[in-house]
């Protein structure tokens, strides 16, 4: 492979990381650095192009060589900063681009309105990989990524199966799913198959759901072996990860326990989240713990901007019996200190991120679960226009092939899986899985832009 040109902005984490990597590959890499002690750090410890300077102005672009660049990686702190900078260097050249965000709701909101407006190719947000993390651990998940549709309505996930899993004892016909979810493919190395009802997967295959978002959680415990028993969670920290824990938590009907230190905050959590109980105080009081009979509970997990903080609260509460205990971690180098002293489950939003902006480029740059298999299925979303021949029939009418599922459809604030019976209307937003076979398909039965 021949020596490729790549550009991070950003020299912080993610983006030292991402630059050490790539470098380690024996590609040719830029780091864009405002600040001069890490321009310092990079240029004493990389091999690397260091461009001191902001990367939303041009002429640091230019200086950067993002004109002949395979991949800019827009990793800096600033959101603002990122989606500019992104932006310009598409228009002076860039291939590819990736761009970093702060703020889960952005990203499952927004997602095709920011990639539209500033060109992006891949948008990740620390914040949301946090929360998938953190959902998955507390479930006991074999969850190997998610996607989010319709605005975060429909999820996408992909699972691993084991030879226990329904899906691999019985065709796929006999599984009892839960309405508004479904199979949509099995994974089997690289191999895509959109399954029919007499189909069954293999042990170690994954497999492809698809689900409202209030039904998704039971349909991945029909399909896996995963039996745990939820029980009452704890979050320490009510900032913007801990918000976004808690809102991904309240469908799930959960005892759930929020500490916040701060009073005015704990006031604002009390008002936006009724229905978990906010508790005024410091995590890191053990005598707040025992008070609250934090030793009963199943799940504890420290999400505060503090690393010391979250350990302390961590260990606390595993001393006090909680079974589980889940650390957020800034500063991914101290992982190993905090295992050596007895805390194993850690996590760091930016290892997160890094990790999944590696796999990208290892991926050959596909952006979706989907497209992992070399583009043998997309996922589309598209708005059913008047002249489309699939408007105002029903499923059964309409009779897709086998490599053509219509999956979800969202109809005002309505959102289901539609069956045969059901008939699709002018101004439905229809999420489509379709194989490379039958793209010519959904042109003609759903003519228009996707989404």
């Amino acid at each position: 492979m021949g020596q490729k040109r790549y550009v991070v902005m950003g020299a912080g984490e993610v983006g030292y990381h991402l630059a050490q990597t790539l470098s380690e590959q024996g590609q040719n890499v830029a780091v864009i650095e405002l600040d001069p002690v890490k321009q310092a750090r990079i240029e004493e410890e990389l091999d690397v192009q260091v461009v001191p300077g902001n990367g939303a102005h041009p002429p640091v672009l230019e200086a950067a060589g993002v004109a002949n660049c395979e991949l800019f990686m827009a990793v800096s702190s600033s959101d603002e900063a990122n989606f500019a900078a992104a932006t310009l260097a598409k228009h002076l050249g860039a291939n590819r681009v990736v761009v970093r965000v702060g703020v889960a709701e952005e990203v499952i909101t927004y997602r095709r309105l920011l990639e539209d407006v500033f060109g992006a190719d891949l948008l990740l947000s620390t914040e949301l990989l946090t929360t998938t993390r953190v959902l998955n651990e507390i479930h006991g998940h074999n969850t190997v990524a998610v996607e989010y549709l319709a605005g975060g309505k429909v999820q996408l996930r992909k699972l691993h199966l084991d030879d226990n899993s329904p899906l691999v004892k019985n065709p796929l016909r006999d599984v009892d799913l839960p309405r508004n979810s479904l199979v949509v493919a099995f994974f089997h190395g690289d191999e895509l198959t959109i399954p029919g009802g007499d189909d069954r997967a293999r042990a170690g295959d994954d497999a492809l759901i698809l689900g409202t978002a209030d039904v998704i959680d039971q349909a991945e415990l029909v399909v896996t072996t995963n039996r745990k028993v939820l029980g009452s969670v704890v979050l320490a920290g009510g900032g913007d990860t801990g918000r976004a824990v808690a809102k991904a938590l309240e469908p799930l009907k959960l005892q759930v326990k929020l500490i916040e230190r701060d009073r005015e905050c704990a006031r604002e959590l009390s008002a936006a989240f009724p229905g978990i109980e906010i508790i005024h105080g410091d995590a890191t009081d053990m005598s707040l713990l025992k008070s609250e009979r934090i030793g009963q509970d199943q799940t504890f997990v420290a999400l505060t901007g503090n690393d010391e903080s979250n350990l302390m609260s961590c260990l606390l509460a595993q001393e006090l019996g909680v079974p589980q205990v889940l650390a957020l971690v800034h500063r991914a180098e101290t992982t190993e200190l905090w295992q050596r002293i007895g805390l194993q489950e850690t996590f760091s939003p930016r290892v997160l991120a890094r990790e999944r902006i590696e796999e990208y480029i290892a991926s050959g740059y596909s952006s979706n679960i989907v497209s992992l298999q070399s583009g043998t299925a997309q996922v589309l979303e598209r708005v059913l226009a008047p002249a489309s021949p699939a408007a105002g029939v029903t499923l059964a009418e309409m009779k897709p092939p086998r490599g053509l599922i219509v999956g979800a459809v969202k109809r005002g604030e309505k959102v289901f899986v539609p069956h045969g019976p059901d008939r699709l209307e002018v101004g439905d937003l229809v999420i489509l899985f379709v194989h490379k076979d039958e793209i010519e398909t959904v042109r003609l039965l759903f003519p228009g832009r996707s989404n």
